[in-house]
Order: structure tokens, then sequence, then C-alpha cells
């Protein structure tokens, strides 16, 4: 556990500092053993949908040879149009992509806010439709053009282009559960007599890894860091018992897999959260359920942060009493950005000061910067061990699904890759160690950086 011992602290406010950092601290052994019980969930996942020690596992109809449909389609001028559905967020993202022989690439992008009043699944896809007329008529697009549908909520699929939003999804509108965004969009492109047809339709973790596949072929799983957490492979149709579609099964080629990442840690004999996430979860809307992602997650850590906050304060152990910390007391009022600060490395913790005032109306003192700096870095790093150990156990299970013993390749995407590099960094760091344990292959990494999925939707267009 490093030291965080600050310099000029009273014995009472490093103790209260240690105290806290040893909970959060995971050893080598506990991130091993996270690993092999992601595994395990993994496999329990691929045998049933019910299983009260596994991860749901969604099966995807896009497969590991989606790359070589991508170079097939870059042979021939070709064009397709990819919409991101995040419900998270409230915005739907556009996105087209031009291939013609030997020139570049040409990739157009338009963000756009879904209206508050929606309060329907038709509602919902009219209103994606009314987003794609704008965005082919704004880049005049005359032709007719497959549309790839991603969406940030988990997918039954039924074939390429259709799939159902999971009844059991937890994160969701209840009038989105079990609709078929695939069907509902194409009907509002049909009413709007669009020149598109939607050809694809996928889970975001999904699409990331098939943009990823376009710029790295041999890419095999991927990771989404960003209002949640989620991360994808691509597993042998053999080895997935529960796999009803027959064309499927009988595939040799391996099959994309959702592991619903988020989901980790229900029913878990591993997963050891601190009073401080046991507080998050009880204050949350889905109370006993995304118990991992709650504590690695860009939604939950600032308030993680905040929590130790406000406890030293209610110690007395930070800030000046007469300070005013009434907007230390609002929940998720310090933002995950702001856990960019733990990288300030001037000598008076400038850009720590500067955020206090400006976020809180509060002037810290130095030693209070270094306090706050060090419970950013303490809940960071405890989260991105925890990644890096579950994306080992990923690494290991997508390792079995390949006919070679070549290293698995892993993408990394998300908001957090741009915000919080130190976070990214040590789930290499951490991934790489963790599947040396388990006797692997070192795994490659590739960062992309936030938004892959609207690109990777376009693309799973082109899947055969």
């Amino acid at each position: 556990m490093p030291d965080y011992k600050i310099e000029g602290a009273t014995d009472a406010q490093n103790a209260f500092l240690h105290d806290i950092a040893s909970k959060f601290s995971v050893t080598d052994a506990h991130l091993g053993e996270l690993a092999h019980e992601v595994h395990t969930y993994l496999t329990n996942g691929l045998v049933s949908d019910t299983e009260p020690k596994g991860l749901p596992s969604r099966v995807s109809y896009i497969k590991s040879t989606i790359s070589n449909d991508i170079r097939a389609a870059k042979k021939q001028s070709s064009m397709a149009l990819g919409l991101t559905i995040s419900t998270s967020t409230h915005r739907m993202k556009l996105a087209s992509i031009k291939f013609d022989p030997g020139a570049p690439d040409i990739i157009n992008k338009q963000v756009f806010h879904i209206r508050d009043n929606v309060d329907s699944a038709a509602t919902l896809c009219e209103e994606a439709a009314v987003h794609v007329a704008q965005f082919i008529n704004t880049h005049e697009i005359k032709e007719h053009v497959p549309l790839g549908v991603t969406i940030d909520l988990p997918l039954e699929e039924k074939s390429k282009c259709g799939g159902r939003v999971a009844e059991d999804s937890r994160t969701c509108a209840g009038f989105l559960r079990n609709v078929d965004i695939a069907q509902g969009v194409d009907a509002a492109l049909l009413r709007l007599h669009l020149p598109v047809r939607v050809t694809a339709t996928t889970n975001c973790v999904i699409s990331s890894m098939v943009a990823a596949q376009h710029h790295f072929p041999s890419t095999s799983a991927a990771l989404i860091l960003n209002h949640g957490i989620n991360a994808a492979y691509y597993e042998a149709p053999q080895k997935i018992s529960k796999l009803a579609n027959a064309e499927l099964g009988a595939s040799s080629t391996r099959v994309a897999i959702n592991t619903e990442l988020a989901r980790f840690g229900e029913n878990s004999s591993v997963v050891q959260p601190t009073m401080w996430d046991h507080r998050i979860d009880r204050e949350s809307t889905n109370t006993g359920f995304h118990v991992f992602e709650k504590l690695v997650a860009d939604k939950y850590l600032g308030e993680i942060v905040r929590n130790l906050i406000t406890d030293f304060m209610d110690a007395q152990l930070i800030f000046a009493r007469d300070t005013d910390v009434t907007t230390f007391s609002e929940p998720y009022t310090f933002f995950t950005s702001y856990m960019s600060i733990m990288e300030d490395t001037s000598s008076d913790l400038h850009d720590v000061g500067g955020l206090l005032q400006a976020g809180f109306n509060v002037q810290a003192s130095y030693v209070d910067r270094q306090i706050v700096r060090a419970l950013c870095h303490i809940v960071s790093m405890r989260a991105a061990k925890l990644v890096g150990a579950a994306v080992a156990g990923i690494v290991k299970k997508a390792s079995e699904a390949r006919d070679d013993q070549e290293p698995v390749v892993v993408s990394i995407s998300g908001q957090l890759t741009e915000m919080n590099q130190p976070y990214v960094e040590c789930t290499i760091k951490t991934a790489k160690r963790v599947a040396r344990t388990l006797d692997l292959c070192e795994p490659v990494f590739n960062v992309l950086g936030e938004d892959g999925y609207t690109v990777g939707a376009a693309l799973s267009s082109f899947s055969k």
C-alpha cells in the first residue's frame, strides 16, 4: 500500500487518511481471486441466463470475421451510417463512414440531445429517425445507405438486424424493455421516406470492439470505461451451451459476447465493498445491483471521493471551521472529471486549490489540497486495479476461445480514457500483471479514446 503520509498534516489527519487507504487497498492475491471469479462468472453465463454466479453473457450476431467484411467493403465505394442511442447521457450520435479505393476514409459525426419528454419507445424511435433525416440532409447523402444502430442497453439479439432490449435490464425506462429497437427505428425511417434501412443492431460495447477491429483487425476483447462499465470478447459458439440459434451454433467462427460486466459482484465471494461503497449502493436507484460498477465507474468515483471528504469534514480534519461547505453536502457535486487534479504536481497544488475554490467556494490550505488529491488517487487506483483484474479474467476466457497462442488484443474506449490517464495506465498494468499469474500471454492494449462505438455501429452494417 502506498504511503499517503502528508507532511505538515496533524497526526489525526494522517491517521484518518491511512485508515481510508488501508480499507481501499487491494492485494495481488485478491486481484488474482477476482480474475478467477470473473472467468467463472463468464463460463457460467454461457450455460444459462439464470446462473446465480454468472454474468448474462448476451450473444451477438457480430462475428470475429467482421474485420474481413470491412476490408471487403473498403475495396469498393461504400458508405454506411451509425446511430448511437445513449439512454444514460440522453444523447444520440450519428456518424457516416465512406470508403473509396485508394482514398482516406471520410468520417462525419454529429451529436443530438434527446428531448426530456420522450416517454415511449415509439417517440424515441421517431426522434432517432428525425435526427437521421437532419444528418443526411446536412451531409447531402442521396444514395441508399445501411444503418447500424447501437444502444447502451442489453439486447437479446434474434438476428443480425433485430434485437429486443432485455426484459431484465435494470437501467432503462420501463417502456423500453422488450422493445425491438431495429424494428422501431426502421418503421420510423419508412414513415419519413428516408433512403436508410437498419441492417445491424448491437450493444455499445460490441460496436466499440468492431470499431477497434477497423484499426486493429486482431482485436478480440473490448472494455468501455464510461458513465458505466462493460466489456465484450469473441467466444467459440461450441462453448455456448445456451445458444439456441442453430446457424450460429454450427459456425466455426467466434461470435461477440456482451458480458454485462457492470453486473459482476452480485453474489460474489470476492468483491469487498467498503462502508463508503455500501453507502453509495444504499442511496442509489438500483440498490444491491451493479455492485462492481459502483466501485469502478465514472458515474460513482467522484461521489465516493465526496463521501470521503465529507467524513473528513465531519471529523473536523479538513478545511477551516468557518468554511461554507454547503455544496460538498449535495450528492454527486464532486464530478469524476475533477479527479484529474490528482495529476497536479505543482509546488502549491494550484489546480487542486483552484478547483475547490471555483467548484465549492472553499479556500483550501496546502494540507487540505494534499488530502483531497490523495483521496482522488486512493479511489482511482483501487478502481483501476479492480478493472485490470476483471480484464485479466476476460482475457483468459477470450484466449480459451482461440485456436492459436497469440496474445489477446484488447481495446479500451470511453470518456475515462481522456479524463483520467493514470486510471487507464494502472488498469493496463494490472491486467498484464494478473494475466501473467494466470499463465497467459501478456495481452496487447489499444486505447481508442472517448467514442468509437458510433463509427463501430456503421461498420457493423457491413457484417455478413
